[in-house]
């Protein structure tokens, strides 16, 4: 499939049907920590990037075949899902022939805009991201399309909170030396207070950055989150399980999965040896599509880590 994948296997929202709206790295966003590495489509231009009755085409044989085995739908992928324009749409169209609930995962960056906020309020679980406390610090972060505003975004947070009935949940991405302090922060905290969320969710990148200077925060910041945040989900572990396969194409198969989420050698080995190939076979595709340059490999935080190969 091209827009439907999964269901894959989720640290939060146990196996999860992906929908991917967007074409590779389409972003308002060149987040420093992107696990997919740089953003190649920068913009904040809202438009339909794949054909609308296609991707509706794909969510029903999706839902056909897996929605026994899924948990959530989540709207989520290769970039930022409120980039199109026709999200309602889609949303409600998943609605009506499926059951499971519904999770959008965003940078929250659009959540200004009236359209957008609309077309999120039949999720069940909407989950934007918030790592800093400051325009300065959202600036070096987030590297946003210069016409994000921080304050306009934060009001765009706050509006939509005080209209969706469904889950709001924060995810906070922590990172050494760039927003880990305690006056960091506290000012954070004190955004997401008059945000109220459901749940705050506490990550840290644990797959390859895209700027290699990103770093894994210091075991001790463990004793400044409880000390900061009280109650929070600690979310910086791996997720575990297979990765669900469509067919016993391994480059199609293997490409399509990396392309939104980079995988682990290990991951790569446990989902594909159960497709007729054994260890030492896999890492041989593995290192023929590395010299065909489609793919490259990163020893990362003491572990091999595949994924699309980053055009320089």
């Amino acid at each position: 499939m091209k827009y439907v994948y999964g269901p894959v296997p989720s640290r939060r929202l146990g196996k999860s049907l992906g929908i991917d709206l967007l074409p590779s790295k389409t972003c308002n966003f060149q987040c420093v920590y992107c696990q997919l590495g740089k953003t190649t489509h920068f913009t904040n231009t809202r438009t339909n990037f794949f054909p609308k009755e296609e991707v509706m085409g794909e969510i029903r044989t999706a839902i056909n075949q897996f929605e026994s085995e899924t948990d959530y739908i989540t709207f989520v992928g290769s970039g930022e899902p409120t980039l199109y324009k026709d999200l309602e749409d889609l949303i409600v169209f998943t609605k009506e022939v499926s059951k499971r609930p519904i999770c959008v995962i965003t940078n929250g960056a659009l959540l200004y805009d009236p359209e957008v906020r609309n077309a999120l309020m039949l999720a069940d679980v909407v989950l934007p991201s918030l790592d800093a406390g400051n325009e300065k610090l959202f600036i070096k972060i987030n590297r946003p399309h210069p016409s994000i505003k921080f304050d306009e975004m934060i009001q765009g947070f706050q509006d939509f909170r005080k209209k969706f009935k469904g889950k709001f949940w924060i995810e906070v991405m922590l990172m050494k030396g760039i927003n880990d302090s305690k006056s960091q922060l506290l000012e954070l905290k004190e955004k997401i207070d008059v945000l109220m969320p459901d749940r705050i969710d506490i990550n840290v990148p644990i797959r390859p950055p895209a700027e290699k200077w990103v770093e894994l925060p210091d075991k001790n910041i463990l004793s400044l989150l409880n000390e900061v945040f009280g109650e929070y989900s600690d979310i910086h572990f791996p997720e575990m399980g297979k990765f669900y396969l469509y067919s016993t194409d391994f480059e199609k198969e293997f490409l399509s999965i990396i392309e939104r989420h980079p995988m682990r050698q290990d991951q790569i080995i446990e989902t594909f040896r159960s497709q007729s190939l054994n260890q030492e076979e896999i890492i041989q595709r593995l290192k023929a599509l590395e010299e065909q340059k489609k793919i490259e490999n990163i020893f990362y935080n003491n572990q091999i880590f595949w994924r699309l190969r980053v055009k320089k």
